[in-house]
């Protein structure tokens, strides 16, 4: 009797299946997660920490602003992957630019989700973490 693969199957193991994606594959894909994360209406975050037990209170003036450190890490993380990718066919300064001008749009869409708001504070920490990651690229540029 002879055995026969059905067309169509793969090998999990075949290498081209453990290729990591491109570069530009991976900036593109944090643009698309930020805007995601900050365009997710406020009641599905108010369900978010319910569901993972986090303390649902507004924070007081006096606490540490979490979501500050949020809006900054999640953008040197994309600053970080949008200069890695696109640094060596685009002007520092361009990239820059465009990052800023991302976050300023992000802010201005959040103005219009239900639960959510935009503000020049959060731009302000777009902007550090845009600075943070793109220094951080090129910083490990240099050492490689």
């Amino acid at each position: 009797m002879i055995s026969r693969k059905p067309k169509g199957v793969f090998k999990l193991t075949s290498v081209q299946n453990l290729i990591p994606p491109s570069p530009k594959v991976l900036a593109a894909g944090s643009l698309v997660f930020v805007l995601l994360v900050l365009v997710t209406p406020g009641p599905v975050i108010e369900w978010l920490k319910l569901m993972i037990a986090l303390p649902v209170r507004p924070p007081s003036a006096s606490e540490f602003p979490t979501d500050k450190v949020v809006h900054c890490m999640m953008f040197a993380v994309c600053g970080f992957l949008v200069c890695r990718a696109w640094l060596a066919t685009r002007g520092a300064m361009f990239i820059i630019a465009m990052l800023l001008a991302y976050a300023g749009l992000t802010e201005i869409i959040q103005m219009m989700v239900p639960g959510r708001s935009g503000s020049v504070m959060d731009w302000l920490a777009d902007a550090v973490g845009i600075l943070l990651g793109f220094w951080w690229a090129r910083r490990l540029g240099q050492k490689a």
